[in-house]
């Protein structure tokens, strides 16, 4: 009875059942372009964090506990996932502004007034690029390299000459590092597809606390917890971050010495935004940077429109990365190689607002963009070598002209002193 009732209904059921040829062919267009897109999104959105949570696994900093064996190392590979595949644009742009909110505090200003590194119309071009070229040496190679050492090596010797004469404090030193500590994060949370988890967030923290041990920065008498320790890049990153809440508070007021030095660098800032829009992008840097910093920088508030524009795209651009565009396939490359021959590195990104140790090839020189930056009436590789070097620069070339050659070997000997300390392993 059984087989017979299989034998007659078997075919019945096969027959009712719909294959997904005949769902295709009875579903109207509509249905398709809402499944299909609930499908697409569902699948950038799973693939994008599938990528984080896998990188996090391959890491091993799955819990609180863990986070306190992170060593630099680790903590400079977390930077630059981060860096070239998960949030590259705001991970850069976070570090200039960065390097922007410190010029809120007057001691700082008034030494680069006193330089004329930033305002002079023509060392400021150099200044700006090596700035960015060397604080990728440090961070963009392994700390385990010579060229992170000697990038951090070479900074140190930059300093030390202000440090003697008492023009930068330890404060000033503080500051600043708490801003590449502090601001990262930040802009993650507000402006990126999402923020950063408790892994990257203490990564800015050991990174950054390591550079600061090798720069000599003081922390007893300013961080609340530097006399008991900190247990991971966690407590230090908090720890700071409050230090440097409350030192804007004394430090950053308005002033006419931060005004000069912050309308020389918004130029820079905005150097390729047609001149039609030039007042409108100033008004977007200036939404961005805060209201202290900028009451420091005595500069007008934009008006309202703007700082809606703003904040619209920036919530359109974080939904469209999240659930609308599939995580990135190639990494941004940052920074360049040595040439096996001269030692000179050349910048592997072709155009900044000049192009300073970029290789004049004939696509950087005569292709499109040259083109267009050429029209633009801007400089393209090749143009004034003197000036732009393209030959690549050394770590001995970073820094004011005037210093340019010094220092080779206080240099050697501070990398020696940095690679002998525990640099490359956890700094608490």
């Amino acid at each position: 009875m059984n087989s017979s009732v299989i034998g007659i209904h078997a075919p019945a059921v096969i027959a009712l059942s719909p294959t997904l040829l005949d769902v295709l062919s009875s579903a109207s267009w509509k249905q398709i372009l809402i499944s299909a897109g609930v499908l697409y999104v569902t699948l950038c959105r799973v693939s994008r964090y599938r990528r984080e949570h896998a990188f996090r696994k391959q890491m091993g900093f799955t819990d609180r506990a863990s986070l306190a064996r992170m060593t630099t190392v680790n903590a400079q590979k977390i930077i630059m996932f981060l860096a070239k595949w998960e949030m590259p644009l705001f991970h850069f742009l976070s570090l200039e502004f960065g390097l922007f909110k410190t010029y809120g505090v007057e001691s700082v200003s008034r030494l680069l007034l006193a330089t004329g590194n930033l305002t002079d119309p023509v060392r400021s071009l150099k200044r700006f690029e090596d700035t960015t070229a060397l604080i990728g040496e440090f961070l963009n190679n392994p700390p385990t390299t010579d060229r992170a050492s000697q990038g951090i090596a070479r900074m140190n010797f930059l300093h030390s000459k202000y440090v003697k004469e008492g023009t930068i404090s330890n404060s000033d030193l503080l500051y600043t590092l708490s801003v590449f500590v502090t601001e990262p994060p930040r802009f993650a949370r507000l402006y990126e597809w999402r923020p950063m988890n408790d892994m990257e967030y203490c990564a800015y923290g050991v990174f950054w606390k390591s550079v600061g041990d090798a720069m000599g920065i003081e922390y007893k008498g300013f961080l609340a917890r530097a006399e008991s320790g900190w247990r991971d890049g966690t407590e230090f990153a908090d720890d700071i971050a409050a230090w440097a809440q409350a030192y804007e508070v004394v430090a950053m007021k308005p002033s006419k010495v931060c005004a000069k030095p912050a309308r020389a660098l918004i130029p820079m800032m905005t150097y390729w935004v047609p001149w039609f829009a030039k007042p409108f992008a100033t008004d977007i840097v200036i939404s961005l940077i805060g209201g202290r910093v900028r009451e420091a920088f005595m500069l007008s508030e934009p008006d309202i429109a703007t700082i809606m524009i703003t904040y619209t795209l920036l919530t359109l651009r974080r939904f469209a990365l999240r659930y609308l565009m599939l995580p990135r396939f190639f990494e941004n490359k940052l920074g360049g190689d040595p040439d096996p021959q001269t030692g000179r590195i050349k910048q592997r990104n072709p155009y900044g607002n000049y192009p300073y140790y970029v290789e004049p090839t004939f696509w950087n020189r005569w292709g499109p963009v040259a083109w267009a930056i050429w029209l633009y009436g801007g400089k393209v590789p090749g143009d004034d070598p003197e000036e732009y070097m393209p030959q690549g620069y050394l770590i001995s070339d970073l820094g004011p002209r005037n210093r340019m050659g010094l220092g080779i070997e206080e240099v050697k000997t501070d990398s020696q002193r940095i690679k002998s300390s525990k640099w490359t392993g956890c700094p608490f």
